[in-house]
């Protein structure tokens, strides 16, 4: 075997070593990344139930008829009446 070839062997060895590695580093990260896409995964699913929840809870709390009765017994408000009103005209 000559030089060259030798040379040329040796260049090849580590280049087939080199990029054994490089597959082991790429594995590994696609592994961490598949996780973490899991994990994000979950974590939205749970993000979704508690956006309906909060939804539900935000309707019932709008509600018009709650809202009324709240004004009535804790702010003591009620309508005006028809004596109490004022129209006003349009130009």
């Amino acid at each position: 075997m000559t030089r060259g070839q030798l040379a040329l062997l040796l260049i090849l060895a580590l280049a087939t070593g080199w990029t054994g590695l490089e597959v082991v580093q790429s594995q590994h990260l696609s592994r961490q990344l598949f996780a973490e896409r899991e994990r994000l995964r979950v974590e939205a699913d749970e993000l979704t139930v508690t956006w309906g929840q909060l939804q539900v809870e935000l309707a019932t709390f709008a509600d018009y008829g709650r809202v009324e009765k709240l004004a009535r017994e804790k702010l003591g408000m009620r309508a005006p009446r028809m004596d109490e009103m004022q129209v006003l005209g349009t130009r």
